[in-house]
This record gives structure tokens, C-alpha cells and sequence, in this order.
């Protein structure tokens, strides 16, 4: 309940959050809340300097929050690929696990069918269980699936995220991932909240991914098309370098 509550509220005031995180002693810690530079919202259009992102210990990233819209990199990272690709339209059935409030913003208004998942079924429309999908087979045109597949057994979501898409159908899969790692890192021995937050990035991972999730999608049918942005858009939009939007087609 407790992590519910302060993911909408980073959602919905992301300034003020930010500032709540760098108050009394953590303060001499955050020599600025901003950004130095001047950012572009690929969604809501905002132009200026970003908010930073503050997870401590592990994640501290200027020029991550947009202080208008709340969109973190991932979120632009996306818009960016379904506008250039064209991968939404007027016919398309979208199922959206895990719904951050930026993306809905964006998709929502241009396909046909919208619906929201996730496990624990607060404020979503489905109450799913991504490793045992409750939804028949071949239902969805699209699938946004962003940093969920870190929480869960991964090679049984992508069973079902396969069996639930429509041939032809895309996921769109991001996550945390180590390029350069061949292989997933995970640990049995880990199991404390703080345990996995040191070796996992947060409390409530089960892994970190390597390389060999490519091999992991494959397997589970799919054909890849990863989408890294290169270059200027980087800077203009305030992403991630080397964060990648894994695009899965069910062929």
C-alpha cells in the first residue's frame, strides 16, 4: 500500500516529490534539484530545464523528470518510437501493464481499444497476473510492458505476452539491462529488501538483465527490433544513452 501511494504521488507532483526527497539531511547531499541545461518533453511539449530523478543509493540522474507532465526518459523514449515508427492507429486494440499516467496521455487517444493491467489491480482496468495472463489468445495489436518484466519471471510473462498478441502484434518491452553482462545476474541467496536493492538496483527486482535477454525474447517467439536513439535527440529530449525500447513482433 505504502509503495502504491508514493508511486502516484511521484506521478502526479513531481516537484514537489523531488523536493520532499532532498530536505533536511539529504539536502547537503543534492546540490540541485534541476537540470543545468534545457530539455524538450517529447509529450507534453515542455521546454526547459528537467527535474532529477533521486532513488538513494542507487539511482541519481539529472534531467530525468519533465516538471510539467511527470515523464521520465523511458516515457519519452517511448513516445518517440511509436510516432517515428507509426506502430499506433485508429484500429488498434492496446493492452498497458503497469500504466504510467505520461505514456496513457499519449496513447490513449489514438487507438480503439485502451486497457490497463497490472497485478495488484489499483486503478487499473484488468487485474492481471503477467505470468498467467487471464486474456484470450491473439486478443491485442499492442503490448506496453515497462520495467515489469525486472519484478517477475520473466520467461513465463513472455510466454503469455507472446500467446495474448494477435499475429503481427508488438510488445513494447523496456527494462533495466547491463549490455555488456552475456548473462542475467541473479542470486538465490539474495533476499532481503536490502540485499536486492544492492544487487538488483531495487527492493523488489529479482534480477538484473544481460545481454542474453535478446536470446530470451527470441525464444519465446519473437522477432526483435530494438530502438536506441542516437546522438542529438539524447540531448534534446533528456534521455537515457544506451536505454533501449525493445520492440517484439509476434510474426
Amino acid at each position: 500500500m505504502l509503495n502504491d501511494i508514493k508511486a502516484q504521488l511521484k506521478t502526479r507532483f513531481p516537484h514537489a516529490w523531488n523536493v520532499a526527497r532532498t530536505t533536511n539531511k539529504l539536502r547537503k547531499l543534492v546540490p540541485r534539484i534541476y537540470g543545468f541545461e534545457k530539455r524538450e518533453c517529447s509529450i507534453c511539449g515542455f521546454n526547459g530545464r528537467f527535474l532529477a530523478e533521486i532513488h538513494f543509493p542507487d539511482i541519481f540522474t539529472y534531467d530525468a523528470v519533465c516538471p510539467k507532465c511527470g515523464s521520465m526518459p523511458r516515457n519519452r523514449l517511448l513516445k518517440l518510437a511509436i510516432a517515428q515508427k507509426g506502430m499506433l492507429n485508429e484500429r488498434t486494440r492496446l493492452l498497458h501493464f503497469a500504466p504510467e499516467r505520461p505514456v496513457t496521455s499519449f496513447v490513449k487517444p489514438v487507438v480503439s481499444v485502451y486497457k490497463t493491467a497490472d497485478i495488484n489491480g489499483i486503478n487499473v482496468d484488468y487485474t492481471l497476473n503477467i505470468e498467467k495472463i487471464d486474456q484470450p489468445s491473439d486478443s491485442w495489436d499492442v503490448i506496453i510492458c515497462s520495467h515489469v518484466l525486472e519484478h517477475v519471471d520473466h520467461h513465463k510473462a513472455l510466454a503469455e505476452l507472446f500467446r495474448i498478441l494477435a499475429p503481427g502484434g508488438k510488445l513494447l518491452a523496456l527494462f533495466p539491462v547491463v549490455e555488456a553482462w552475456p548473462h542475467d545476474y541473479e542470486n538465490p541467496a539474495v533476499t532481503s529488501e536490502r540485499d536486492r536493492g544492492l544487487h538488483f538496483g531495487k527492493e523488489n527486482h529479482l534480477r538484473r538483465f544481460g545481454g542474453s535477454v535478446r536470446e530470451d525474447i527470441a525464444q519465446a517467439g519473437f522477432q526483435l527490433d530494438p530502438y536506441s536513439p542516437i546522438g542529438p535527440e539524447i540531448v534534446r529530449y533528456g534521455l537515457i544513452p544506451g536505454e533501449t525500447l525493445f520492440i517484439a513482433t509476434k510474426p
